[in-house]
């Protein structure tokens, strides 16, 4: 069969069809989620109107007709930015996944396969990363680099990838064991393709279970950082700017932070169900009691 990374993921994605069979939950959290990639996608499609077009007459109108969720503060139309916002929130959180996901990769292999002194000086250099609170290491770095989308994704990806690393560091201890990949070091099998055929297959699962975590505290990450300031930067829609405005009129208009606040919650739930039911797939095994 084909050997490397797909063959990984096929092998999870068999596992979690097994899994969805008997987790109704699980097949729910998928749809929503998936909801959420198709909204962020289509953004410019649904969005009934642009989410920075200003209509003072419209401020802080209730929902209507027009407005089917309301406005903000500007006469915004918040189903618009929200719309917006779930595509700036899905931008951020597959970015982050995807890079962390693959300097972890890339860096794991490298220091559990080599070992000596590469392995010592990765794993102390993830530890010097992890001994920041990801949400503080985040904050520094995007006050060196400034606030928008392009720093947000760098500072969230390297407060992530040293996970990463760790996680797939300790599968190639444990896989580079095993009989078959002696098997295939004596036959002459250089290390980049045992690493390829044999060790990338094999760390799959636990990297999409970690994705999908990462995933979920990206978005919050994002919500956070720009309900500081610090994140993306209006009028560009984010939820965490949203809730940020709209807390100032949260007596007369509930609705704007609310709603944002809602969204946050859902993906979010949504993703944990999923990372919860990609262990269960992986290690039927672990299963709670």
């Amino acid at each position: 069969g084909s050997a490397g990374a797909p063959e990984g993921i096929r092998r999870v994605l068999d596992s979690l069809a097994q899994e969805m069979r008997q987790n109704p939950l699980l097949v729910a959290s998928l749809i929503m989620f998936g909801i959420y990639i198709f909204v962020g996608a289509a953004a410019p499609v649904l969005a009934p109107y642009d989410p920075n077009i200003q209509n003072l007459r419209a401020t802080l109108a209730p929902p209507t007709s027009l407005n089917l969720l309301g406005a903000d503060e500007y006469g915004r139309d918040l189903l618009s930015r929200l719309i917006y916002g779930t595509r700036s929130s899905m931008i951020v959180g597959a970015a982050v996944v995807a890079c962390s996901a693959l300097i972890g990769m890339v860096f794991g292999i490298l220091s559990g396969y080599r070992g000596g002194f590469l392995d010592d000086l990765i794993m102390r250099s993830s530890d010097v990363m992890m001994a920041f609170p990801f949400l503080v290491l985040a904050l520094g770095l995007i006050a060196a680099l400034g606030a928008g989308l392009g720093s947000t994704i760098i500072a969230l990806t390297a407060a992530f990838a040293p996970i990463y690393v760790r996680i797939v560091r300790g599968c190639v201890l444990q896989i580079r064991q095993e009989a078959y990949v002696d098997a295939a070091r004596i036959m002459g099998v250089g290390p980049a393709r045992i690493a390829v055929r044999h060790v990338v297959p094999n760390v799959m699962g636990p990297v999409l279970v970690q994705g999908a975590l990462t995933f979920a505290f990206a978005v919050l990450a994002e919500a956070s950082l720009s309900f500081v300031g610090l994140g993306i930067p209006p009028p560009d829609a984010s939820f965490g700017n949203i809730i940020a405005a709209g807390r100032n009129y949260i007596a007369q208009a509930w609705w704007i932070s609310t709603l944002a606040g809602v969204s946050i919650v859902i993906v979010v739930l949504a993703l944990l169900v999923i990372a919860d039911g990609l262990r269960d797939a992986i290690d039927p095994y672990q299963h709670r009691l």
